[in-house]
């Protein structure tokens, strides 16, 4: 799935009804895909959900390497086949152990491979043909909402749209590796 491809279904909704696309133009239609991933993106980064996950090797020169440019935080950290634990700043790093200080991956390793979680950089012109890191069944999701900010209904400012985003983002992921359990209790008498 695409940005393209988004726009497709976006234009075609009945709400927008732009084929001959006169109404919007791709800068107006880029600028509501960006609003409503950068909700999607924080949220999924903010869950123990994997969707985003990547993964890089990253070879160590002088005892650190440069983080990937698209960093936000780290989901594992391993060497060989040890999973590498966090050190605080007051301790020296040794082959079993990582710490980040500013944009630098620092261990006693010559590589290290890092699982993380990305942050959202905005699609441009240029990136609109561009695969997206979510899966296919996040399409309509996107569309609805690009949509809804089209026609002015969303603006950083308005919290309900927002929660309502984020809802469905757990709703559509729930489950998936038990990324999140919402647990009813059974009252019985």
């Amino acid at each position: 799935m695409t940005p393209k491809d988004i726009f497709v279904r976006v234009r075609m909704a009945p709400e927008i009804n732009d084929n001959a696309e006169v109404k919007y133009s791709d800068y107006n239609l880029i600028a509501a895909l960006n609003s409503v991933l950068s909700i999607v993106y924080n949220t999924l980064s903010s869950s123990s959900n994997d969707l985003l996950t990547q993964e890089k090797e990253l070879t160590l020169t002088d005892g650190r390497a440069a983080l990937p440019s698209d960093f936000l935080s780290v989901v594992n950290v391993t060497a060989g086949n040890y999973v590498l634990k966090p050190q605080s700043k007051s301790n020296d790093v040794d082959e079993y152990s990582y710490r980040i200080r500013g944009n630098y991956l620092y261990s006693g390793n010559s590589t290290v491979t890092l699982e993380y979680k990305p942050y959202f950089t905005d699609i441009d012109y240029d990136t609109t043909g561009t695969e997206l890191i979510l899966p296919n069944y996040f399409s309509e999701l996107l569309k609805k909402y690009v949509v809804i900010v089209l026609q002015g209904g969303i603006n950083k400012n308005d919290s309900t749209i927002v929660q309502q985003v984020t809802d469905d983002v757990y709703k559509l992921t729930a489950g998936r590796e038990y990324s999140r359990i919402d647990i009813q209790p059974v009252w019985r008498v």
